[in-house]
């Protein structure tokens, strides 16, 4: 019986999302903890809506819940980033990130494109990415709250990843951002699940070694567990599981192309 229901915790567990960082910036305390802040301009740092755009004399952006987190306009040149703990995608197929946004359109896209909200992603804590910029949202009307999502797929099976939103602006417009929420999915979306039909993995069940077989190069392989722990990797079309409990795996591979595929393997 009690074999039984592990099974079915796990299964649940493998089909399920889980949030892996949320943040609502309703603290008393700003940045909140674990998150930190920079900016070129000490007079328009980020903070929350009630306090620096107060101080400013600017108009107060809150989104939900009383105040949000935010950055006021300034005539300069500012380049100011907001920056998340570090957070684990190990043990998930699939991530999004999911928040909300209000900001100019007029003095931030057109006609005046005097700025960018910026979301960018490390690994390293040093090396960005950026994966999402307010044009990427097309027309929508001054002041008005988004509702954004990103996709972090590329990002699975990583254990250090930080999310930065990055304010870089002249003589722009003011913005905010609240609800910030990473969601990992054990389970690949449609789209993403027929992308990967190229790969494919065998013999699965496995007692020991596992084959891969895809058209591209494969830069590397991990195979993590259900804890979100790395058990094993290597850069081989080939690998020999034998040395692991019995149980259910994800294997993530990524290619040299830069896209990934991520398959579930169970050893017996």
């Amino acid at each position: 019986m009690k074999t039984k229901l592990f099974l079915i915790l796990l299964l649940s567990a493998f089909f399920s999302k889980a949030q892996v960082l949320t943040e609502t910036f309703q603290g008393t305390v700003f940045p909140p903890t674990g998150w930190t802040t920079s900016t070129t301009q000490p007079t328009r740092p980020w903070g929350f809506t009630t306090t620096i755009f107060n101080a400013s004399g600017q108009a107060t952006f809150n989104i939900t819940g009383g105040k949000s987190a935010g950055i006021g306009w300034i005539a300069g040149a500012n380049d100011a980033h907001l920056t998340s703990p570090s957070f684990s995608l190990a043990g998930f197929a699939s991530a999004s990130l999911t928040f909300k946004t209000k900001l100019g359109y007029e003095y931030m896209v057109t006609p005046n494109p005097n700025g960018d909200l910026k979301v960018e992603v490390s690994t390293d804590g040093s090396t960005w990415t950026q994966v999402w910029v307010e044009e990427n949202y097309g027309p929508f009307t001054d002041y008005e709250t988004l509702n954004i999502t990103v996709n972090l797929t590329p990002y699975v099976g990583q254990t250090n990843v930080k999310i930065r939103f990055r304010y870089v602006a002249t003589d722009a417009d003011s913005l905010s951002i609240d609800d910030v929420v990473v969601t990992g999915s054990a389970t690949l979306a449609t789209a993403e699940a027929s992308k990967s039909k190229t790969t494919s993995i065998y013999p699965n069940p496995t007692k020991g070694e596992v084959n891969i077989k895809t058209d591209k190069k494969i830069k590397s392989f991990t195979i993590v567990d259900f804890s979100g722990k790395s058990v094993l990797k290597t850069d081989s079309k080939k690998v020999n599981m034998s040395s692991l409990p019995k149980g259910t795996y994800l294997m993530n591979i990524e290619f040299e192309d830069g896209s990934t595929s991520t398959e579930k393997i169970i050893k017996d």
